[in-house]
C-alpha cells in the first residue's frame, strides 16, 4: 500500500466535510426558495462527487464494487434524509412527473407509508418493503437521489440479497470511503439545519415524501410552516430528543 492510500484509509477526513457543509447549509436557509435550494443542493452533490473522487484516487477500492444498473437490494431499507433532500426531491417530481404519474407515486407512497409507520432501520431491514420510488427495479429519482442512497455501495450482491428480509445482520462488504463520503455530506446537512433552528432535521424518506407532495410547492410550504415534517421524524432521532 502506498503512503497516499495509508493516509487516506488512516485519516478521519470526516468532521472537515461535516463541519464545511454544516456552515454552508446554515447560512443557505436564509430565504432559500425553489431555485436556491436547486442550487444548493447542485453544489453539495459536486463537492461530495468531488471529494469522494480525490479519495478514490488515493486509496482505491480492494475489491470490485458489485452494484450496477438494476441491482437494487439496498432499495429496500430505511433511508433517512434531511429536509432539504425531501423538499428538492418532491419538487423535482412535481415539475417532471404528469399528473397521472405523479398521483399513482402518491398512492404508492400512501401505501408504503402505512406498512412502514413507526419502524426503525431494523424493522424496515425485516420488513424489505421496496422503495416507492423504484420503476423496474430501477431508481426514478436517480440524479436527485439522497446522500445515504449515493453513498450505498456493495462488494457482494449475494450478502445484499441475503440481508433482506433477515432479522440477523448480515455483513456486508463495501468500499468505506464512499459510505462515509456521503454520510459526511449528509451529517453536514442535518447540522446546519438544526444551528439554522430547524426542526426535525432528519426524516424518513417514505413518510417526508408523502408529506411533501401534499403540497403545490413544497420548498415554500416548508418555509412558511404549512409543511410539518414532524410526523416524519427519524425514530432514531427522535429516541435521542426524548427527555
Amino acid at each position: 500500500m502506498s503512503q497516499s492510500a495509508r493516509q487516506a484509509q488512516d485519516a478521519d477526513y470526516r468532521p472537515a466535510i461535516s463541519k464545511g457543509v454544516r456552515r454552508l447549509v446554515a447560512k443557505a436557509t436564509v430565504g432559500l426558495d425553489g431555485p436556491k435550494l436547486d442550487r444548493l443542493m447542485a453544489e453539495l452533490f459536486q463537492f461530495a462527487e468531488q471529494t469522494f473522487a480525490a479519495l478514490a484516487a488515493k486509496d482505491p477500492p480492494r475489491r470490485t464494487i458489485a452494484c450496477g444498473e438494476g441491482c437494487a437490494h439496498c432499495c429496500h431499507f430505511y433511508v433517512q434524509v434531511t429536509p432539504l433532500e425531501a423538499v428538492g426531491i418532491a419538487r423535482a417530481l412535481r415539475k417532471n412527473l404528469p399528473p397521472d404519474a405523479l398521483a399513482g407515486l402518491r398512492q404508492r407512497l400512501a401505501q408504503s407509508y402505512a406498512r412502514v409507520r413507526g419502524k426503525d432501520a431494523a424493522g424496515r431491514m425485516v420488513l424489505a418493503e421496496p422503495c416507492p420510488l423504484l420503476e423496474g427495479g430501477r431508481c426514478s429519482i436517480y440524479a436527485d437521489r439522497p446522500f445515504v442512497c449515493r453513498g450505498a455501495n456493495s462488494a457482494d450482491a449475494s450478502a445484499c440479497r441475503s440481508g433482506l428480509g433477515n432479522p440477523e445482520s448480515v455483513p456486508v462488504p463495501m468500499y468505506v470511503h464512499q459510505r462515509q463520503v456521503y454520510g459526511a455530506v449528509g451529517q453536514g446537512a442535518a447540522d446546519g439545519l438544526r444551528d439554522a433552528g430547524i426542526r426535525p432535521h432528519l426524516l424518513e424518506l417514505v413518510s417526508a415524501l408523502k408529506i411533501a407532495l401534499e403540497h403545490e410547492d413544497p420548498v415554500a410550504a416548508w418555509r412558511n410552516g404549512t409543511l410539518d415534517f414532524s410526523p416524519a421524524a427519524c425514530v432514531e432521532a427522535a429516541k435521542k430528543a426524548r427527555p
